[in-house]
């Protein structure tokens, strides 16, 4: 008898043993299971997320309607600065640099007031001189107002944005006494401000043509809306 329960005693504790002891391994797997698939997960997520910013910020003129155009509006005005800020490193002459500035503010002055704000935004400005000396500005604006996109907003951040940048610096060359580069920045930004202001009469111009074209609407259906409200009376009578 005692034999037999000890023999049973010994059996139960390692039947026992196996079963907790599997049980435990298997909980320890599933848990570095789950702690890689989590792991895996937060990788697959962050290299989305990096991809999809690059692509964004890579492509963004893929999405422009005039990527050439708006590429060109942004261009010349972005070498120029860098041309200004970055050439004097790498030990450029000064004359060298000076002549680079003024080219390319000249290329991007005839190019955005040509070219990017006719397509871009619709809009267009020139001036005359008249006989006797005197110059006229000229606006013009076409009908068609230009919906807010990528195209629109480069043009007109760049617009806005160009002048002040060398408005800053021809304050800092004035006040450090540097002739050369005070008249670099002046020309700049005399050529800069130049399609600021003439766009922005020329946008002034286009909302007064449609504040006209939207009351000559408006009446045009009230006085339709009128005739059709006396016609039904006279048709009741």
């Amino acid at each position: 008898m005692n034999d037999e329960g000890l023999d049973f005693n010994v059996d139960l504790s390692n039947s026992e043993t196996p079963t907790k002891s599997s049980e435990s391994k298997s909980n320890k797997t599933m848990q570095i299971s789950q702690k890689n698939f989590k792991e895996n997960q937060k990788i697959i997520n962050t290299q989305q997320v990096s991809s999809s910013d690059k692509i964004d910020f890579t492509n963004f003129l893929s999405r422009a309607k005039n990527p050439g155009i708006v590429f060109f509006t942004i261009f010349f005005k972005g070498l120029a600065v860098a041309c200004f800020l970055l050439l004097g490193i790498f030990g450029v002459p000064d004359a060298l640099i000076f002549i680079f500035v003024v080219i390319l503010n000249s290329l991007d002055f005839w190019f955005v007031k040509n070219v990017s704000g006719r397509i871009l935004v619709g809009l267009r400005w020139w001036n005359e001189v008249k006989e006797d000396g005197t110059e006229v500005w000229k606006f013009e604006s076409s009908n068609e107002v230009k919906t807010k996109s990528i195209d629109t907003t480069i043009f007109w951040m760049s617009l806005y944005i160009t002048p002040i940048f060398w408005a800053i610096f021809l304050f800092l060359e004035l006040i450090g006494l540097k002739l050369m580069w005070f008249l670099a920045c002046l020309i700049a930004f005399i050529l800069t401000f130049s399609n600021t202001f003439g766009y922005y009469k020329c946008s002034g111009d286009q909302n007064k043509k449609l504040k006209g074209f939207l009351d000559d609407k408006a009446k045009e259906g009230i006085n339709k809306f009128m005739q059709f409200g006396v016609s039904a009376l006279g048709n009741n009578k």
